[in-house]
């Protein structure tokens, strides 16, 4: 792992105890002598120390850590001791299951984003580092389409502008629409 492939690209981080999504941030810098990253501090709550288990979403592959963070601040950072890692295949092809609930408030035209009259639910199936699939009612959004998806984690609001690249597994009922995400917003929790 080298820092120039790692530094301001995307990080996962889980609570390996609890399996919670504790952040999802950037790579702030990379310490080859001790193999860590430093993120910003507000991307962790505070806790005395956590086990925990990271993807890194590097330029060309993914990294599956298990590791520490031992030492909650110093100033606006977080030292997350990285350990053992795995480098695993082609990061696009990548996808891990991810179920959580949301709503799509509204859709792009010409770049400007309209407001649905009443927000439509969507439940996520899985998601990569550029993707997400999300199950909704069938007939609810259009190949090509645009939109705006807002996810309720439990780390905050996640908004997507997201673009419909295919519709499958199309019942009558429901259907999953595959979406290459284009912008993501994140919101602290006490937005959310």
């Amino acid at each position: 792992m080298l820092e120039k492939e790692i530094k301001n690209h995307r990080i996962i981080i889980k609570d390996a105890d609890s399996n919670q999504t504790i952040a999802d941030t950037a790579v702030i810098r990379y310490n080859s002598s001790v193999n860590s990253v430093i993120i910003s501090a507000k991307s962790v709550p505070a806790k005395r120390s956590y086990r925990i288990y990271a993807f890194i979403f590097a330029e060309s592959y993914l990294y599956k850590c298990n590791g520490t963070i031992r030492e909650m601040k110093r100033g606006d950072e977080i030292e997350v001791f990285l350990g053992k890692y795995e480098t695993m295949e082609d990061r696009h092809a990548v996808r891990y299951s991810l179920v959580l609930e949301g709503i799509v408030e509204g859709g792009y035209i010409d770049g400007k984003e309209i407001m649905f009259p009443s927000p439509l639910p969507v439940k996520t199936v899985n998601m990569s580092s550029t993707g997400i699939l999300i199950r909704a009612d069938d007939g609810c959004f259009q190949k090509g389409g645009r939109y705006a998806l807002l996810l309720k984690t439990n780390i905050g609001e996640l908004k997507m502008q997201c673009e419909v690249v295919r519709i499958t597994n199309s019942d009558g009922v429901t259907a999953d629409y595959g979406c290459r995400i284009r912008q993501v917003q994140r919101g602290d929790k006490e937005q959310a």
